[in-house]
């Protein structure tokens, strides 16, 4: 009969946290429970080494057999354990059934992590098709959003791009920055965003430059986040491309003039 697992020495100390049974007087049939007992101590970021310390113990006592022989005795082990506490469980107890949900799911994440490592397609295909499909499901319906997303958008679309003459990009971006500086009379401002990103996509979104393309870093480059920055070749507009100026129109006749005081 083959050894699966390294059990502890009968009336000496515990070497090792992983090796399994108890000091004293345990049944050597019984290791596989006392392989869950000891697996049901365990964290998720020890499942590997605990796989492998047994793993190699099982080569080593075992000689001429194959790794797969080990994981597939572990599948059912734990497969078994899962039905066992599921057919023990008593949801009238409160401890019982916490007890047996904690143990559930301990045994069911160290499934996925033999599911992670089968390299000999061990599981049923019934359970990999199911995995499939799911995944194909799954995928399927990101795609649906995606596509969703990519029509919602495409609802901003130009046939074509404002064209700017040729050289005159800073005088545009003068005039969006005025824009973004204008009061009405309430002394509140015409336009409120509490960040610049806006203002530069939408020149480069939407406008273009003799028919080309406005780079999005270009435009980001005059909308800087620390004042009079000049340290971004492009960020401030020459004077001499500020040819326009935005100024409030005045009162007409007959239209009484707000009073700010």
């Amino acid at each position: 009969m083959k050894e699966y697992f390294k059990p502890l020495a009968r009336f000496k100390k515990r070497e090792h946290p992983f090796d399994i049974g108890m000091p004293f007087s345990w049944w050597r049939g019984h290791y596989d429970r006392h392989f869950l007992n000891n697996l049901y101590e365990r964290k998720e970021y020890e499942f590997e080494p605990f796989y492998k310390y047994h793993l190699n113990y099982f080569l080593e006592v075992n000689a001429g057999s194959q790794e797969v022989e080990f994981y597939k005795h572990l599948r059912d082990i734990i497969q078994d354990g899962i039905a066992v506490l599921i057919k023990e469980d008593k949801p009238g107890s409160k401890t019982k059934h916490e007890r047996t949900n904690i143990q559930k799911a301990q045994l069911r994440a160290f499934a996925d992590y033999l599911n992670s490592i089968d390299q000999w397609a061990v599981r049923p295909q019934l359970e990999v098709y199911t995995e499939k499909d799911a995944t194909i499901a799954r995928l399927q319906n990101q795609i649906a959003e995606l596509e969703k997303q990519i029509s919602e958008m495409k609802e901003y679309d130009v046939v074509q791009k404002i064209r700017i003459e040729e050289g005159h990009l800073p005088t545009v971006i003068d005039l969006i920055q005025q824009l973004r500086e204008l009061q009405l009379p309430s002394e509140r401002k015409l336009l409120r965003c509490d960040y610049k990103t806006p203002y530069y996509k939408m020149i480069s979104k939407y406008f273009s430059i003799d028919g080309k393309d406005i780079p999005i870093d270009t435009t980001k480059n005059y909308f800087s986040d620390k004042q009079n920055d000049i340290g971004v070749k492009g960020t401030l507009v020459p004077p001499e491309s500020k040819l326009f100026k935005i100024v409030p129109d005045t009162p007409k006749k007959g239209v009484k003039k707000i009073n700010k005081s």
